[in-house]
């Protein structure tokens, strides 16, 4: 199955946000319609509903646990343009740290994220639906982080539809696996050693996002040259799956503890995460 071409998936994307409750794309009718290929029957009005990461969650959930800010972790800003997909998944990572950037009320930071952001939905086409306006609405809210998490979702949410419209929803997941990797980057650094139980929600939390765009992604043939980051994407989700994590209820009762949690699997995921942000830079 190619990645362009293969047989459209189902999916209604239901984001949540942690600053600004539900933000809900519509469900597609994607059958193909192309001859030569099979065809998927679904009851009418019915999707598949899976959740998967926004850029606006962990931020917002560092902020309000009042972790520092630290600059370090943003991704680099690249001028050299990137390859088509490769662009797909630096869109997902860069709107995290944008996200991550604005929640803290970083106004300089959150421009420069903001411009290479937009620049690159425009190379992949969305500049369609994410438009000037949006470049006012940002520029006029910069001391107002909770309107720019609303702009930052409004922006990702455009891009997916975009994409789903355009036929190329595949590249909207790689988006998702940028947010999701990127976003996962700042929990290893700034949640393990701030607040246990943060960390352990957060931890279940990717666990879960990390399956859900797994099975969608199956549905797709992997470009060769991104296939260095989906095996770090793949080391991450195998690790998170063996550790026996415990729920934050079963964890503040009492019930369990965090002795399922091996130091060595952690160290393994921050190094498959740290492998992917190296190799999408290359």
């Amino acid at each position: 199955m190619s990645w362009k071409n293969g047989i459209y998936l189902f999916v209604t994307l239901l984001f949540l946000s942690a600053c600004s409750g539900n933000s809900n794309s519509d469900s597609e009718d994607a059958s193909s319609s192309s001859a030569g290929h099979n065809k998927t029957e679904i009851l009418q009005n019915t999707a598949r509903v899976i959740t998967l990461p926004t850029p606006m969650q962990i931020p917002a959930l560092l902020k309000n646990t009042n972790v520092v800010y630290d600059a370090t972790n943003l991704l680099p800003i690249i001028a050299n343009q990137k390859s088509y997909y490769k662009s797909g998944i630096l869109f997902g990572m860069y709107m995290l740290d944008l996200g991550y950037t604005s929640s803290f009320s970083h106004q300089q930071a959150g421009l420069n994220y903001f411009k290479v952001c937009k620049q690159i939905a425009d190379d992949l086409g969305l500049g369609v639906k994410i438009t000037q306006k949006h470049v006012n609405r940002f520029n006029n809210n910069l001391s107002k982080p909770d309107s720019l998490g609303r702009i930052i979702l409004d922006m990702y949410d455009l891009g997916h539809k975009v994409l789903i419209y355009q036929e190329k929803e595949g590249l909207g997941f790689l988006m998702v696996m940028g947010c999701y990797m990127e976003g996962l980057n700042i929990v290893l650094d700034q949640a393990q050693d701030h607040d246990l139980v943060l960390f352990v929600h957060l931890l279940n939390q990717q666990k879960n996002y990390g399956n859900n765009l797994e099975s969608v992604l199956k549905g797709y043939e992997m470009p060769i040259e991104i296939q260095s980051e989906y095996n770090s994407f793949k080391t991450v989700l195998n690790t998170l799956n063996k550790i026996d994590l415990p729920s934050v209820y079963e964890l503040k009762s009492g019930r369990k503890t965090i002795v399922g949690m091996k130091r060595e699997d952690i160290s393994i995921i921050t190094q498959a995460v740290n492998d992917f942000r190296k190799s999408i830079l290359i």
